[in-house]
């Protein structure tokens, strides 16, 4: 089997009005457990603030000189997904947001292929109850050490992890939809939820936690606190 790991970088977290400003992309082969064809590129396109520089190193003037065009970033993805089976992604709805609003501004047909996203999708025990599923955090729990926030070191590091679990219930978790989950706790009780991975959503002052669908009915009848799927949104 093959996964065309994928990685964004971008100008901001809306892919209304936000730009990709670079990616990495690596051809995963299952069969041999190594990348087989590694990619990376900056994007000229979007403003690059001051803030975006100091976490990532670019800048506008990078991506002037060195930047492909959307359509040409467009044509490079397209073609590195014609071998793959799946695409995977660290927080997937976050890339592919913005890459399929980039085909879709450059009215070209984005590749249809199932998505893994190591941020949800590894077995249970590869997330440590208390602490962050960022790539980062849980890189760090693997000893697994890079230089994050260029794109193709974020892919590398991630199909690293993802290489050390079984890749069927891998693929059984990526087939079950994610939902995401309320915990009901007050302000002096906020520890329980932290202590059970939950993240504070401040826009709406909530404690919210990712998971699959076939989770939920467990964490109702485990967690010390009343546990709300949220539906809707």
């Amino acid at each position: 089997m093959k996964i065309l790991g994928l990685d964004t970088e971008t100008t901001g977290l809306n892919p209304q009005t936000d730009s990709i400003t670079e990616v990495g992309l690596v051809l995963f082969d299952t069969e041999v457990r190594v990348p087989v064809r590694v990619s990376g590129f900056l994007v000229k396109g979007g403003f690059i603030s001051e803030e975006i520089t100091r976490v990532t190193g670019l800048t506008n003037e990078l991506t002037a000189e060195y930047g492909y065009t959307q359509q040409l970033a467009c044509k490079a993805i397209a073609h590195m997904a014609l071998g793959a089976d799946y695409f995977c992604a660290h927080n997937a709805p976050f890339d592919r947001g913005f890459v399929s609003e980039m085909f879709r501004k450059e009215k070209m047909e984005f590749p249809l292929k199932p998505w893994i996203d190591t941020r949800t999708d590894l077995p249970p025990e590869a997330y440590k109850k208390g602490k962050s599923a960022s790539l980062k955090y849980l890189c760090c729990d693997h000893a697994i050490y890079y230089h994050a926030h260029r794109a193709v070191n974020d892919v590398l590091a991630m199909l690293e992890l993802f290489s050390r679990y079984d890749l069927d219930t891998i693929c059984e978790r990526a087939a079950t939809p994610n939902v995401e989950v309320r915990a009901v706790v007050s302000f002096d009780d906020k520890q329980l939820a932290k202590e059970r991975s939950y993240y504070w959503k401040p826009e709406l002052k909530q404690w919210r936690k990712p998971m699959k669908a076939n989770e939920v009915e467990r964490e109702k009848n485990e967690a010390p606190f009343p546990v709300i799927l949220i539906e809707g949104e």
